[in-house]
């Protein structure tokens, strides 16, 4: 091989060489103030970005509220079934259901719905 044609044949480098780079390929970037980045913004576009600024602290401030509130809604919806194995099943059946019915936790919410349905259809 001639020396012109080795100067053409690229040289064989690693994976992670080619991603590596060297001092002199470097270039200086100039370190710009924030002043003069906005130089040519209006006072409209400063109020947007104010404004945007303003709306995105506040929108970090409620995000994690409103995970608790929604968290809150739905251990409500959970808590429910606890709280129907701890009622006090008799007293509930002398308060809503006739003597021959018998109030189970199975059969709970089926009686006392239905108990809700005759007693507000008949007004």
């Amino acid at each position: 091989m001639s020396q012109e044609e080795e100067e053409e044949m690229p040289k064989k480098t690693s994976f992670w060489q080619r991603f590596r780079t060297r001092n002199q390929d470097k270039t200086q970037t100039e370190v710009v103030s924030i002043r003069s980045l906005f130089r040519y913004a209006n006072t409209t576009e400063l109020f947007y970005l104010v404004l945007g600024t303003i709306a995105s602290i506040a929108f970090g401030i409620c995000l994690p509220l409103a995970l608790i509130l929604f968290g809150d809604t739905a251990d409500s919806f959970i808590d429910r079934a606890v709280n129907l194995c701890s009622l006090n099943f008799t007293s509930l059946t002398q308060q809503y259901c006739p003597s021959n019915v018998t109030l189970t936790s199975i059969n709970f919410y089926t009686k006392i719905s239905y108990k809700y349905f005759l007693k507000y259809s008949m007004k």
